[in-house]
């Protein structure tokens, strides 16, 4: 090895550690905002998760810092050029030589390592960032507890617990039937912070949570200071006379004392739970809602959707063909297995499963940062409609226009003469949504779970008939085969994505 490819080894090694180091840095700066108080992510995720995440994101830089000097914008030049004129003592031929394929390199190096450690909403490497702390869930499920505790419901706490929580009082401040009382008032937000301290103090009792009341952002010694003051506070305002101004006051310290302790708790629930249902246990012990409708291995569903759009339309041209060829037009066969099978199964997967995957994506997202729990959110499954009909329409428009007329191609124009494809995929966006908040118990019998997925693919199929009828009503008399088709390959492909559409969920235990 010569001197300059060692010295270039070198500079590549030095620089890859940089950007492990900017990485990891990096990584640890992200904050979380709970509340009004934003919070590391590294108190919302048990440890091994958390360290996996940040070995996987510092590896990930140091790899592309390695590519990028090594093969894409190689600094071998550079370093060469240098080693060259230093040992010839030929500084001035040093400065000439420097030109694009030695300064750029370079500066890209600088600029990658600059973009590792800058902090700003506009650099694309803290979205990168951002996206393997929620690939590993470390943001997550702290904002689900902390909503969560932020919303419980002191009526659904266990009469036992009600009753300890008067013995850490300095100052007796609770009456038994403020659990009972509107969440707006006084007496029940103080009663619903005496709950989370006590469970908070059930924590502090134990070593291995020493961290987290060691920590500064998390607060602790101003919270057992603010609980402390506030306990006399409303002791001395229940004993005094109405007073707007005072209660207002009050109201809004209260709140903000709730914000701490539901954030320091979500932490200690998340890191000290083994797993996702002992979290939402705890969670339904202190009268949270519990989200019941939390999906598990939802990429399972994306496989199966898709699964079922290519199956059912490979299966609905051949039977559509059959049909065709034996008891409408014998003297006119289609052509079994035609090529076009395969072109309308990569048609018909954007046009449906890409907006059922958004789906999921926005269900996830809106119940993340969803606070009030209902058995049915109609807002929702407009809203999935609308989307749904949206990225079909413009999916089709772009796969129909770009393949057949580029050439000429309009956006604006296409997606209204399309509209009438995005009919469909935006009914079965919405009816995935509704289906979500319907699970399926896994005790549920099997003869049961068969024949409510018969009923719903002939009901599916039945509705996509009536839709392509439509659709397809300006097709000419030649294309009436084409038609026939169409329309029976509809109702098996949209038939099994309906009877596909079956959820179970990971509840918690009672």
């Amino acid at each position: 090895m010569t001197v300059e490819l060692l010295i270039n080894f070198a500079v590549q090694s030095l620089g890859t550690v940089a950007a492990f180091f900017l990485a990891y840095r990096s990584f640890q700066k992200r904050r979380i905002q709970l509340g009004a108080e934003p919070t590391l992510p590294q108190y919302f995720s048990r440890r091994s998760i958390y360290w996996i995440g940040i070995a996987s994101y510092c590896t990930l830089m140091s790899a592309l810092y390695w590519l990028l000097t090594w093969q894409w914008l190689s600094l071998e030049p550079l370093v060469t050029l240098i080693v060259k004129n230093l040992r010839s003592g030929e500084l001035v031929n040093l400065l000439n030589g420097l030109g694009g394929n030695t300064i750029i390199p370079l500066i890209a190096a600088g600029l990658f390592l600059f973009f590792i450690a800058w902090e700003s909403g506009f650099n694309p490497l803290l979205i990168l960032r951002d996206s393997i702390h929620d690939a590993f869930a470390i943001p997550t499920k702290a904002v689900e507890v902390y909503n969560a505790l932020i919303t419980s419901r002191l009526s659904a706490v266990d009469d036992t617990l009600k009753a300890q929580i008067n013995n850490r009082l300095l100052v007796p401040s609770i009456d038994p039937g403020d659990f009972d009382k509107s969440s707006a008032t006084v007496e029940y937000k103080w009663a619903h912070n005496c709950l989370l301290f006590d469970r908070i103090q059930n924590y502090a009792n134990q070593q291995s949570y020493r961290r987290f009341f060691n920590e500064p952002s998390l607060k602790w010694g101003e919270i057992c200071i603010s609980y402390n003051a506030m306990s006399e506070k409303v002791a001395v305002w229940k004993e005094a006379e109405p007073h707007y101004t005072k209660t207002v006051n009050l109201l809004k310290e209260l709140d903000h004392l709730t914000g701490l302790l539901c954030r320091l708790l979500a932490s200690l629930v998340v890191f000290g739970s083994a797993s996702e249902n002992e979290i939402w246990a705890t969670v339904k012990q202190l009268g949270g809602n519990v989200h019941e409708a939390r999906l598990k291995h939802t990429y399972k569903y994306i496989l199966l959707f898709t699964a079922a759009t290519a199956a059912g339309a490979m299966l609905g041209r051949e039977i559509s063909v059959w049909l065709h060829n034996v008891f409408l037009f014998p003297g006119q066969p289609l052509a079994h297995f035609d090529y076009n099978t395969l072109r309308w199964v990569a048609y018909a997967i954007p046009i449906y499963i890409l907006p059922i995957a958004l789906v999921f994506i926005s269900r996830t997202l809106a119940f993340r940062h969803q606070r009030e729990q209902s058995d049915r959110y109609y807002g929702f499954y407009m809203a999935m409609m609308v989307m749904g009909f949206i990225v079909s329409t413009s999916a089709s428009a772009l796969i129909l226009e770009l393949t057949y007329y580029k050439d000429h191609f309009k956006f604006l124009e296409s997606f209204i003469q399309h509209m009438r494809w995005g009919i469909l995929p935006a009914l079965m966006c919405g009816f995935v949504a509704y289906r979500m908040d319907t699970p399926v118990s896994e005790s549920e019998a099997l003869g049961k779970l068969v024949m409510a997925a018969v009923l719903r693919f002939l009901g599916w199929g039945l509705v996509s008939v009536i839709i392509m009828l439509y659709a397809t009503g300006d097709m000419s008399i030649q294309e009436t085969n084409l038609r026939f088709t169409l329309v029976g390959t509809a109702f098996f492909m949209v038939g099994l994505l309906g009877a596909s559409a079956s959820f179970k969920t990971a509840r918690t235990n009672n």
